[in-house]
């Protein structure tokens, strides 16, 4: 017969010892929290430097396109200026940019005074030539035709 005195101490002894020792975390729990934690660290560190490296590639093609605009702006397309051809050239602070504009008569096109006009802007990133083009048509009447 048990007493009721008795077996509840024994009872309270086991379940002190059993707290004690299930409190804490072993060291397979903690290694395991470590590595989690170090793949997490470096995925979010490689996700970091490509969305860094995707920026500034992005901000080299708006400046691609900027420059091209100033070529327009700096170089127009006139009467007199309109000759098949390549013309290229740098920009004064254009950070190593470069342009190059090839006028062409098209072929195919029975249209006198159309041409097309391509306007590429390259650059060279980390030993890689990179581009950014633009091809547009021009038309200008021939005199009489006004």
């Amino acid at each position: 017969m048990t007493v009721f005195g008795k077996a509840p101490a024994r009872n309270q002894k086991s379940k002190i010892k059993n707290q004690k020792f299930s409190s804490g975390l072993t060291l397979i729990e903690v290694m395991l929290a470590v590595v989690i934690l170090g793949i997490g660290s470096g995925v979010l560190l490689l996700a970091t430097a490509r969305c860094l490296a995707i920026i500034t590639k992005s901000q080299r093609y708006s400046t691609a396109q900027r420059l091209i605009q100033q070529v327009g702006a700096e170089h127009p397309l006139t009467r007199s200026k309109v000759d098949a051809g390549v013309q290229s050239g740098t920009f004064d602070h254009g950070n190593g940019y470069r342009w190059e504009r090839e006028i062409a008569v098209p072929e195919g096109e029975n249209r006198k005074g159309l041409y097309t006009v391509r306007t590429r802007v390259s650059w060279s990133d980390r030993g890689r030539d990179s581009f950014e083009e633009t091809v547009t048509w021009f038309y200008i009447p021939p005199e009489d035709e006004k």
